[in-house]
């Protein structure tokens, strides 16, 4: 299996399910998981610089995250992705990241980083 090194590799390729990992002390969104066909995109954020931090994995140690993490299941529908993004703010952090997808209503997510931990926004354009 080719693992994809870019986020471009991953537009036009069908999101099978999304899961919210909580850190298990303060419940936190610590980070998300899109499954993106074969392959899994994390998104966390680094709580030392409240930046983004994007890794495609091929796969998930599941009983490693289950130990820092609670799990919650934001999707488990097949939507294909439209386009990704990274945004960088003024001072040239890259503390956001969304994905839009190509369904009737225009859905997007949204994870911004803040206070180190992520902040998720779901949003449909054409409502």
């Amino acid at each position: 299996m080719d693992i994809p090194t870019d986020l471009e590799a991953l537009a036009g390729k069908d999101v099978t399910q999304a899961l919210a990992l909580h850190d298990l002390a303060y419940g936190w969104l610590q980070q998300v998981l899109f499954r993106v066909e074969d392959v899994w995109l994390a998104v966390r954020v680094n709580e030392d610089t409240d930046e983004i931090i994007l890794t495609i994995l091929p796969e998930l140690d599941v009983a490693v995250l289950e130990r820092q993490f609670s799990f919650s299941q934001i999707s488990n529908q097949r939507k294909k992705l439209n386009w990704l993004w990274r945004m960088t703010n003024q001072h040239g952090y890259e503390d956001g990241f969304q994905l839009a997808f190509d369904d009737a209503e225009g859905t997007n997510v949204q994870l911004l980083a803040e206070a180190s931990q992520l902040q998720l926004h779901i949003f449909q354009r054409y409502r």
